[in-house]
């Protein structure tokens, strides 16, 4: 199990301005497949040294909130994710955990056999430490399936990471990112720095 980290650095004159616009530092990952809405995963007030950190450990979770802008993810009920396997989300909780044609390597899948209800929002989460703080099952994405169909997820060890006002993790942020930079960790990479560049209001690779 690889262990990521990530470095975020801001000098004192931006955050003076970062804080005075009330905004936080933002960051959402991403998922292939049936990926849904983005969800944000970290939301926080930045500091001049920040430490992201997390471990490729996912979860699955079901929730009866829509998959819309704005949403605030509850998760219902949830599970630890195994690759190459579906489960079946019946009774409230997720079961009978069967290979299926339609899961490969690094896939996530589900069938939504619950028939209270016309469709359901379901996701993938994953644990976070945020400056030393553990931020255990944060949502990173939301689908919304229908009765008796699938949905397969697939998570990539790439993420985005942006400022914005009036932000707050677990929740479903449609909208495009004006100043963010994508952030992505191929073959033996497991460390990235970035710093803001106030002067470009935008992130940029250290």
């Amino acid at each position: 199990m690889s262990h990521y980290k990530l470095n975020v650095d801001f000098s004192d004159a931006a955050l003076q301005s970062i804080y005075g616009a009330g905004m936080k530092l933002a960051i959402v990952k991403t998922v292939e497949g049936d990926k849904g809405s983005p969800v944000i995963w970290v939301s926080t007030l930045p500091f001049e040294n920040n430490t992201i950190e997390w471990e490729e450990e996912y979860q699955l979770y079901a929730s009866r909130q829509e998959a819309m802008h704005g949403a605030t993810i509850s998760k219902l009920s949830e599970t630890a994710g195994i690759t190459n396997l579906s489960f079946d989300f019946k009774d409230g909780i997720f079961q009978n955990a069967h290979s299926s044609d339609a899961v490969g390597e690094n896939e996530y899948g589900l069938r939504n056999a619950m028939n209270a209800y016309s469709s359901l929002t379901f996701g993938l989460s994953e644990a976070v430490r945020v400056n030393g703080e553990l931020q255990k099952g944060k949502p990173i994405n939301a689908v919304s399936v229908l009765y008796n169909h699938q949905a397969v997820m697939s998570p990539i060890e790439k993420v985005q990471v942006f400022l914005a006002n009036d932000i707050n993790d677990g929740v479903v942020h449609t909208r495009e990112f004006s100043n963010a930079i994508e952030v992505v960790y191929e073959d033996n990479d497991v460390e990235k720095s970035i710093r803001y560049d106030e002067s470009k209001g935008i992130f940029v690779p250290v």
